[in-house]
């Protein structure tokens, strides 16, 4: 039983019990589609300036979207590097009470950084095809299994072959313990909204290269975690970025 001033393995417990969940029917009644909250009536709200599209930024907010079918092209290698470090990689040296530190390219509780990179190559120029984990102070890539790993990949991620079939797919993973010790059952909030900023930024460097890409929070996590050699507790995946030129 776990006791209730023990936030950090209920935290976990969350995390372990939440795998995906399959329905076996749309329950009845039920319509599944996006929906907008109004407090005012009609017509109340006061109009803001409509906002300049062709701003770089917002211009590539508005550009990215899903893509489910990669085409069979090399993806450069420096381009890889460019979505990884400025995904996740190191921007800056802060000075903090503690000492100095190297920032991320993302806002972290406590600039704890809980997260580490895999990536999946597939057809990646002056890569070989297989696992890889990003060493964020070399900026470069460790091989940790070689070969083709698309079919045990698209297993893992529910049979979500499009996603597999991508040059490169990023598996964004989490150390609890690097937030958790510090923030308790609230830093798992924490690493969440973390990955998120990390996979927009992915995302969007992706976009402005030409590139398309898709996110995936739906796997097999004892299956993901096997294939990145991870128990799972200590350390475990949390979301994945697909990335490559689009088919069409």
């Amino acid at each position: 039983m776990l006791r209730a001033d023990d936030p950090l393995s209920l935290a976990l417990l969350y995390h372990l019990n939440s795998e995906p969940w399959f329905p076996e029917a749309p329950v009845p009644g039920v319509v599944y589609e996006p929906r907008y909250k109004e407090l005012a009536p009609a017509g109340a709200a006061r109009r803001l300036p409509r906002p300049d599209v062709q701003s770089t930024p917002l211009a590539l907010i508005r550009a990215r979207r899903s893509c489910r079918a990669f085409a069979d092209r090399p993806l450069p290698a420096a381009t890889l590097g460019l979505l990884l470090g400025g995904a996740y990689g190191v921007t800056d040296a802060l000075e903090t009470p503690d000492g100095a530190l190297l920032g991320r390219a993302v806002p972290s509780a406590g600039a704890l950084y809980p997260l580490e990179l895999y990536v999946v190559t597939r057809g990646v120029e002056e890569v070989p095809d297989g696992l890889h984990h990003y060493h964020v102070l070399d900026h470069g890539l460790e091989p940790l299994r070689l070969g083709p790993l698309a079919r045990e990949l698209g297993d893992c991620l529910l049979g979500q072959d499009e996603c597999a079939a991508a040059s490169a797919v990023c598996i964004v993973t989490v150390v609890f313990e690097r937030t958790l010790r510090k923030y308790g059952a609230r830093g798992y909030r924490y690493v969440c909204m973390e990955a998120g900023h990390a996979a927009q930024n992915l995302c969007l460097l992706a976009t402005s290269h030409g590139l398309g890409s898709i996110c995936v929070g739906g796997f097999h996590d004892a299956k993901l975690n096997r294939l990145l050699e991870l128990d799972g507790v200590a350390e475990a995946a949390l979301y994945c970025v697909g990335v490559g030129y689009p088919a069409e």
